[in-house]
């Protein structure tokens, strides 16, 4: 801790005299609200929880690497098995949320080594998540492109607006709860609250059932989290006066490109998921008529699937019914729902007879 809290000093202001009190150097707040200052005890504390450096590193790289093992195979063995309960105690495992504190605190610090060290141990932590998640799916031959993924799976593939939301949550929360060290309990419910790992897992499941439209969804919402996390976490740091005196201008020029750097990035994020979320909009509207149209079309049916694909065209709906007789003509259906929706629609079916659950067509 003495190490740690005269590295602090040093970078608050590295032409201090040896002989300068240590505590006379603890920034003055210049980001903080109404001048607040973090003191010196606590900004060493938080560096060391954040950043961990020569004989600490090796153990710590090793701790994260088995901890992202443990976590993903817990959060692949979940998703498959579609079991809320697992996937969750597969984010109380997972490290990923300490480096992803730690860079938000090297952004607002504008210290590029600490930045790209953090980038580093995240990106490998993705890596070897993902991984595990193509290995797990490769292991279970049941689980092929043919076959339907489990609702766990699926709820990580269409990221949205509110998922946007958390994440920047999320990142004040872990913020917050860093520099409040008597909220440190609740830590792990951020972890909780934003999904770190699973999106991750879910990439590396996608692509090994060859599901590979459903890959940018996951890997979008893992963007998202990281992203938002890091500004928002960055913007509780600045505002507790964790942010030194900066006496060079160059330096704090530096800082505010980081944070702009951070901006972009969020604003590209939040650009897709807004079209995620107006084409789930728009989608979810459309299975509404469907199932209004097919109660009218034939009451004896059951629809228990709707899929509907916009980015197809004409737009198309895939429809999996069930019943005591075979549909009608799937064209007769499409006219009905083209007169709907004022466009194009083309229909299949896929019928499960309810008196001997045979599939007569598709």
């Amino acid at each position: 801790m003495v190490e740690r809290m005269s590295d602090a000093a040093t970078e608050v202001s590295p032409t201090a005299d040896p002989g300068t009190d240590m505590r006379s150097l603890i920034p003055s707040g210049e980001l903080g609200v109404r001048g607040r200052e973090l003191p010196l005890e606590e900004r060493a504390r938080l560096l060391d929880e954040l950043f961990f450096e020569d004989d600490r590193r090796v153990p710590y790289l090793w701790r994260f690497a088995m901890l992202i093992l443990l976590s993903s195979s817990i959060a692949g063995l979940g998703l498959l098995n579609d079991s809320g309960a697992v996937v969750i105690g597969a984010m109380l495992v997972a490290p990923l949320m300490t480096p992803i504190l730690g860079l938000a605190a090297a952004t607002v610090q504008a210290w590029t080594a600490r930045q790209f060290e953090s980038l580093a141990i995240i990106t490998s932590g993705a890596l070897l998540a993902v991984a595990v998640g193509w290995i797990i799916v490769r292991l279970l031959p049941e689980v092929d492109e043919d076959v339907a993924l489990p609702g766990e799976v699926l709820a990580r593939t269409a990221p949205n607006l509110l998922d946007f939301g958390i994440a920047v949550a999320a990142g004040l929360a872990g913020g917050y709860i860093l520099i409040r060290k008597e909220a440190g309990s609740a830590l792990p419910g951020v972890g909780i609250a934003v999904a770190l790992v699973p999106p991750l897992v879910t990439v590396g499941v996608t692509l090994g059932v060859g599901r590979t439209d459903l890959t940018d969804g996951a890997l979008l919402l893992f963007l998202t989290n990281l992203a938002c996390i890091t500004l928002a976490a960055g913007l509780v740091f600045s505002v507790a006066g964790f942010v030194p005196r900066l006496d060079r201008a160059f330096t704090r020029r530096r800082r505010w490109v980081s944070f702009v750097i951070s901006g972009v990035v969020v604003l590209a994020v939040a650009i897709p998921l807004a079209t995620y979320t107006a084409i789930q909009w728009s989608e979810g509207r459309t299975r509404d008529r469907v199932d209004e149209i097919v109660a009218e079309w034939d009451p004896t049916l059951v629809l228990d699937i709707v899929e509907v694909d916009h980015s197809a065209s004409p737009l198309a709906v895939s429809i999996a019914v069930s019943g005591p007789k075979p549909p009608g003509d799937p064209d007769t259906l499409a006219a009905l729902l083209s007169e709907e929706e004022g466009e194009d629609v083309t229909v299949s079916i896929r019928y499960t007879s309810l008196l001997t659950g045979n599939k007569p067509n598709d």
